[in-house]
């Protein structure tokens, strides 16, 4: 149901009518003397659906009648728009005024201002004009009627006709038919399944696949393939050359005969029998080293490391007491010497390792017998703990150590095998 427009809409729509021509000023102070009136009036009852006119008493006070327009001629006829129906308008008293009478007014209706907005362009409805005023049937002013049923415009065929209320007994239930899940596409699962194939194809042809690597079957090889490649070393000192050492010469000592002293003359005749010649005296064997039991080579092993680690905790360090004359490998040195071992000692241990203590833990020294040159191999374990300089930390290790003595318990070979523990605390 649209909704009636208000009092202030149906003033604006009257002063278009009068800046368009369409009625003259006189009617439109009529027409908005009435609609103030009306707004007075306190608000009535809704409407029925269908609503009939009522009678309305006109005020005792007659109102001014504004001048009557002069019928138009048939040189220049003049067209009105239709607000009302037509109805006569007997001529007024000269002298007795008109008795008032109940005057039927129609209800109110408005049409909206503006067509309803809709998806297609409403259709046009052409516009009957409406026929001329005649002397017969004069034009009746709005005040006369009352305010006009519609304003003046297109009809209103154009808007959709109100469907009745529905009676809530005469609705019919209809219930909502059941939810159906729309089909799935097949070509999602053919896609799904083939990928699945796929992928079980490409590991079965991996894991079946017996072709040895080319690069370990070839038969061609290049020069490339055949490079040896050093592996990179450490710094290393600078080695010192030392002259071969010559093999000991065996000196042969001839014992000095004492002075004979003169025998006495009883003894001169037996002195003068001759007597057989002393062979000469034999030439004394070279000194070997005395063989060394297992429990004493042991010994001798423990009492060396013990006084190699006592030097190793403060400069100088004196190399040439515990090292031989050549020395294969001192931790990253090879093929050094006693006096290149004591000068990287001077230079990288003792300024950075400080208050080093070093154990063989107990239990772990392992001596083997000794070879055709009589040196021995020992294993053992060995813990240190000392105090970096340069991290202000104490560290202790333990690492896994090999060492090798020649017959005369010096070491020819030390390093360090494997690295067990590596700990720092503040």
């Amino acid at each position: 149901m649209e909704k009636d427009p208000s009092p202030l809409d149906t003033l604006r729509q009257l002063k278009e009518w009068l800046d368009a021509g369409t009625i003259t000023p006189e009617e439109f102070q009529t027409l908005k003397q009435k609609l103030v009136f009306a707004d007075t009036t306190p608000p009535r009852a809704p409407e029925p659906p269908a609503p009939e006119p009522f009678e309305v008493a006109l005020p005792t006070v007659p109102e001014p009648m504004p001048p009557l327009p002069e019928p138009p001629t048939a040189a220049s006829p003049k067209t009105w728009p239709s607000l009302l129906p037509l109805t006569p308008v007997p001529p007024p008293a000269a002298a007795v005024p008109p008795a008032p009478e109940p005057t039927t007014i129609a209800p109110v209706e408005f049409a909206p201002l503006l067509p309803p907005i809709t998806h297609a362009p409403a259709a046009e409805v052409p516009v009957t004009p409406a026929p001329p005023a005649t002397a017969e049937a004069p034009f009746s002013h709005p005040f006369e009627a009352g305010r006009p049923a519609a304003s003046p415009g297109p009809a209103d065929s154009f808007l959709p006709p109100v469907p009745p209320a529905a009676d809530a007994d005469s609705v019919e239930y209809v219930e909502d038919d059941a939810y159906t899940a729309p089909p799935k596409s097949s070509l999602t699962t053919v896609l799904v399944v083939g990928g699945i194939v796929l992928l079980l194809a490409l590991v079965v042809y991996l894991m079946t696949d017996n072709r040895d690597s080319e690069r370990l079957t070839s038969a061609t090889r290049t020069a490339a393939d055949s490079v040896a490649v050093r592996p990179d070393e450490g710094p290393q000192t600078e080695q010192i050359e030392l002259p071969p050492i010559a093999a000991p010469e065996t000196i042969r000592v001839e014992p000095v005969a004492p002075p004979v002293a003169a025998p006495p003359a009883s003894d001169t005749a037996t002195m003068a029998a001759p007597t057989p010649e002393a062979p000469p005296a034999a030439a004394p064997a070279p000194a070997e080293a005395p063989a060394v039991s297992e429990n004493e080579a042991k010994t001798r092993v423990e009492g060396a490391l013990r006084r190699y680690y006592a030097d190793l905790q403060a400069a100088p360090f004196t190399a040439t007491a515990h090292f031989a004359p050549q020395v294969e490998r001192f931790y990253l040195m090879r093929n050094t010497s006693p006096a290149a071992i004591s000068a990287e000692l001077e230079r990288s241990h003792f300024p950075e390792f400080l208050e080093g203590q070093t154990t063989i833990q107990p239990g772990s020294l392992q001596v083997s017998p000794a070879v055709a040159d009589g040196s021995r191999v020992v294993t053992y374990v060995e813990n240190s703990t000392a105090l970096r300089q340069s991290l202000q930390k104490r560290q202790q290790t333990a690492a896994q150590v090999r060492v090798r003595f020649d017959k005369n318990f010096k070491i020819v070979y030390l390093r360090q095998e494997k690295l067990l523990e590596n700990n720092f605390t503040d």
